[in-house]
């Protein structure tokens, strides 16, 4: 079979590769899409902090199931499929808790261990879940980053409350969605791109601001009468984060989406005496995971024109150079495995 690896930064090959064996409770998939993520992008560029190389890339997927093992009575070969990539040990101290997207032995596919970028791949059964048999592979390939915005609406415990999404990318325009589904009273959102504003627009997000030419707090002037309860941060930009502080009023609460890749220094004081409530957001949890799939299968979330740019999988290098030039103006770039 053929895999995907990134040898070095900026650099992905194609290799040939033994298919791997289905063991006892696993799963053996045969790919069909991957959507590529800006973890991925951070990956390729050699900026992520909890990766080394060389790695098979890749988390987001839809794959069919080719094969069971021995104790996997609940799914069919020919089965179609989406995978939870975020593995957990079941064991520390954050799994016993009951929260294991926030394990102390994180592991993201396509991160810390060999992702999707492959023709096949082997799972356990608890990560994989079954789609409508004919599900349109447009929609479904975005369930795993619209479980992102499901659990960053969670964290914010939004329901009833203003809300300001601070980027406008594919997760910040989740984010939003998933407010809104929540019960948020009001929800904005911001981004410095014109064409990530127009999504929005069209996403039916209450307010979609372009920050190009404003702060934050003259953005939020235009959709809430003081500031917002709730400001999430899906842009990971270090100055931007500062802006936030700024606009973050007495008991506002901060949720931390965006993956930073350098640390961030920040005024405490301006926590500590405005008594804010900062939390991060790792990935999600399962019942996250099956929210974003209902709520797709349902057709309860926005995804027309998503998709910015399409690959087959000869193409990664190509792929990969495109969605790191364009980051700032793509929504999602996905990768086919058939049509070659």
């Amino acid at each position: 079979m053929r895999k995907i690896v990134f040898e070095s930064p900026m650099k992905a090959v194609v290799r040939q590769a033994d298919k791997p064996v289905c063991g006892r409770g696993q799963v053996l998939l045969k790919m069909r899409r991957i959507g590529v993520c800006g973890t991925d992008i951070q990956v390729f560029a050699g900026k992520n902090r909890y990766m080394e190389f060389p790695v098979v890339p890749f988390h987001e997927g839809i794959a069919i199931v080719e094969e069971t093992g021995e104790d996997v009575n609940d799914l069919e070969p020919g089965s179609l499929v989406t995978i939870r990539p975020i593995l957990s040990c079941n064991m520390c101290y954050s799994c016993r808790k009951g929260k294991k997207n926030a394990c102390m032995n994180f592991n993201s596919l396509g991160v810390q261990s060999d992702g999707l970028g492959a023709d096949y791949f082997v799972i356990s059964r608890e990560y994989v879940y079954p789609l409508e048999q004919d599900a349109d592979l447009d929609k479904v390939i975005f369930i795993e980053p619209f479980a992102v915005g499901v659990h960053a609406a969670y964290q914010g415990d939004v329901e009833g409350k203003e809300v300001l999404v601070v980027g406008g990318g594919t997760i910040g325009n989740f984010t939003a969605q998933a407010c809104m589904l929540a019960g948020a009273k009001k929800t904005a959102i911001c981004d410095i791109s014109r064409e990530k504003i127009r999504m929005a627009e069209k996403s039916g997000i209450d307010f979609a601001i372009d920050t190009s030419n404003l702060t934050l707090v003259q953005a939020a002037r235009q959709c809430f009468e003081e500031f917002p309860d709730v400001i999430i941060d899906c842009a990971a930009v270090p100055a931007v984060f500062t802006q936030i502080l700024e606009l973050a009023g007495k008991t506002t609460t901060v949720v931390i989406v965006g993956n930073y890749s350098v640390p961030v220094q920040a005024d405490i004081a301006k926590i500590q005496r405005n008594e804010l409530t900062v939390k991060g957001c790792i990935t999600y949890r399962e019942e996250d995971f099956i929210r974003a799939r209902d709520l797709i299968e349902e057709g309860r979330v926005y995804l027309d024109g998503f998709i910015s740019k399409r690959y087959r999988f000869s193409q990664v290098q190509e792929m990969m150079e495109q969605a790191l030039k364009n980051k700032g103006i793509n929504m999602k770039t996905i990768m086919d495995f058939e049509g070659e």
